[in-house]
């Protein structure tokens, strides 16, 4: 009887590493990153505030697992963030990652010119310490009004 348990238990675990092995090796790939702002940007460019609204809900069309899209105004001041909604509205401008780095000046800064990556080091969700991270963002206009559209990775280890 215990041989049968042990054995069981062994299935049990071994069983529980795959499955998570999988759940966990779905890297974002910067192909999805770009795939992701850019249907956020031509959503914004056809539909202005309305499309920021849709892109700050939080469980739209623009989250996707950890994949999601969040938005800056030319201010550095989040409008849109589908995961933390509580940041909406407060400005960032200036204020850099663990590094010392001002990412979100760079993020937008890159926007204001085109598009362009930046990395910088952030917290991970659910996952203890600090991680390099890669961001896309874009700039999208509507009626005279600019909107930075932005989406990360992190790095894989």
């Amino acid at each position: 009887m215990y041989k049968r348990f042990i054995s069981k238990l062994t299935v049990l675990a071994i069983t529980c590493m795959i499955v998570s092995s999988f759940a966990f090796s779905a890297e974002i790939t910067k192909a999805q990153v770009l795939d992701i702002v850019d249907d956020a940007v031509k959503l914004v460019e056809m539909k202005g505030d309305a499309g920021i609204k849709i892109i700050g809900t939080k469980d739209g069309e623009f989250k996707k697992g950890a994949l999601y899209v969040f938005c800056y105004n030319t201010d550095v001041e989040i409008i849109a963030h589908p995961v933390k909604p509580f940041l909406v509205g407060k400005s960032y401008k200036g204020k850099p990652d663990v590094k010392g780095k001002k990412f979100r000046d760079e993020i937008v800064k890159k926007a204001l010119d085109g598009s362009g990556w930046t990395t910088y080091h952030y917290q991970k969700p659910g996952a203890k310490g600090i991680f390099k991270k890669t961001a896309f963002s874009r700039l999208a206009k509507y009626n005279g009004k600019k909107y930075i559209v932005v989406a990360g990775m992190y790095a894989a280890k």
